[in-house]
């Protein structure tokens, strides 16, 4: 099915899943954002490294209108909660609702607003969800109000959503990627200093292969935040901001403990790998793409230790695959998925092979897509 066809279905799917819930009431405005996919540069974009990541064609699509009643509604998959607040409540409503929090406190007016979700993107799998969720909410709401955002405003309100109205302590990645990813190419992207750069995906005969585990991860979670408080202690321990102003010896002479070391160790590195991904993809190198994706999560294994033995298993599995150049857990780790870059001609065998090693996994295609910045032009400007 073409993109585009699938983002209207998922769009219109949205729509009757609030008119279902809420039943009739005003016009609704309807918005779809991408997931996210990183190839190399996973748990760095909080120590000010670099990404390399695309924009997926599974994504998140929000229905938004103003409640006659006064209440808030929210609803995904058959699943209702209604509110008469948009503050946080321990339920679905509220990552659907942060935006509304986010965008009263940058001085927009917004009433209070009915919301229907649907997806295709898989909840928790490290794919960026709650960040598609957010943004596709938030750029509804702003066409609602016939309201437009730079680009990079709206991204400074999805991750105030996320991260100071819900207290999840993410970086900036999911955001920048979601919104300003090109169409049919990749996002570098350098967390220390907001710059991004475009990168066309130069293989014709090369797709992305991913599979999860089913057993979720959690970006809010105690885990997550032990390693971005490890990785921050070591920085501010050497003195720096960025993982990319570490060098190997001051590294190894630090007085740190042997877990920050490793996680040191994990963003220094990672940081350069996703420098030299950026390269392959110029230089069309796909084999060198593929080992540098297999080396990041040999990293995240052994040195962030955000593994677990089914995300080994799967990578084990594809790698096994003739026509795998190499795969990698996908997001923060301790669950979610596995994406593998794989040669056209073997993607079925390596889904086949990613299944068999998981058992009830999900297996799926990753296609490059826009990001909103692309696709809503009528609300994100410049």
């Amino acid at each position: 099915m073409p993109i585009g066809e699938a983002r209207e279905l998922t769009a219109a799917a949205a729509l009757r899943a609030l008119e279902d819930a809420a039943g009739p009431g005003s016009a609704a405005t309807t918005a779809w954002a991408p997931g996210r996919c990183t190839l190399v540069g996973e748990h760095v974009d909080y120590a000010g490294g670099l990404v390399l990541c695309v924009a997926v064609d599974l994504g998140i699509a929000a229905a938004v209108r103003g409640s006659a009643s006064g209440r808030y509604l929210a609803t995904s998959e058959g699943v209702i909660v209604t509110r008469t607040g948009p503050g946080p409540a321990g339920d679905l409503g509220d990552r659907v609702l942060a935006p509304v929090v986010a965008l009263r406190e940058r001085g927009l007016t917004v009433p209070a607003v009915e919301v229907g979700i649907a997806a295709t993107l898989p909840s928790g799998a490290g794919l960026a969800s709650s960040a598609a969720l957010i943004v596709a909410t938030t750029t509804a709401i702003l066409r609602m109000l016939s309201a437009t955002m730079t680009a990079r405003d709206l991204a400074a309100v999805a991750l105030s959503a996320e991260r100071d109205v819900l207290g999840i302590p993410c970086g900036p990645l999911d955001q920048r990627a979601v919104i300003d990813a090109p169409g049919g190419g990749a996002l570098l992207l350098d967390c220390g200093t907001g710059r991004a750069s475009s990168l066309a995906w130069p293989w014709e005969d090369a797709v992305l292969v991913g599979c999860d585990t089913g057993t979720h991860h959690d970006v809010g979670g105690v885990e997550y935040r032990r390693r971005r408080e490890e990785t921050e202690s070591g920085l501010a321990a050497l003195g720096v901001t960025s993982c990319q102003e570490l060098t190997e010896p001051e590294v190894e002479a630090a007085h740190v403990g042997p877990e920050v070391r490793r996680r040191l160790r994990h963003v220094m590195g990672e940081t350069e790998r996703a420098a030299a991904a950026a390269g392959a993809m110029r230089q069309g190198d796909l084999d060198a793409l593929g080992r540098l994706m297999s080396a990041s999560h040999r990293s995240l294994r052994d040195l962030h230790e955000v593994s677990t033995p089914a995300l080994d298993a799967l990578v084990g599995a594809a790698e096994a695959v003739p026509g795998c150049k190499g795969a990698r857990l996908v997001g923060a780790g301790f669950g979610g998925a596995v994406v593998a870059l794989v040669a056209s001609t073997a993607a079925q065998a390596c889904r086949d092979a990613m299944a068999g090693a998981c058992g009830a996994g999900r297996t799926f295609e990753l296609t490059p897509s826009p990001g909103v910045a692309a696709l809503s032009p009528d609300v994100v400007r410049g």
